[in-house]
């Protein structure tokens, strides 16, 4: 399996927010299989959608998802 080149803590963000993965979906504008999907790392949001998370969360969106390495 390839090393994912994002990670990120939404799980944990949304959790320590006391927010539901339907309500941030809700806030987010995305459907909550898409929340689960990006918590288990499944796939890369765009930058819109990034930056809808962070919001919705009330954080940056660094704090939310950064690079595994650093580019060569």
């Amino acid at each position: 399996m390839a090393k994912q080149p994002v990670k990120n803590a939404l799980k944990e963000t949304r959790i320590r927010r006391g927010i539901t993965q339907e309500r941030l979906a809700q806030l987010a504008g995305l459907a909550r299989q898409s929340v689960i999907s990006l918590e288990r790392g499944r796939f890369l949001p765009t930058i819109e959608t990034a930056l809808r998370l962070a919001d919705s969360l009330e954080v940056a969106v660094e704090d939310l998802f950064w690079l595994t390495e650093k580019p060569k």
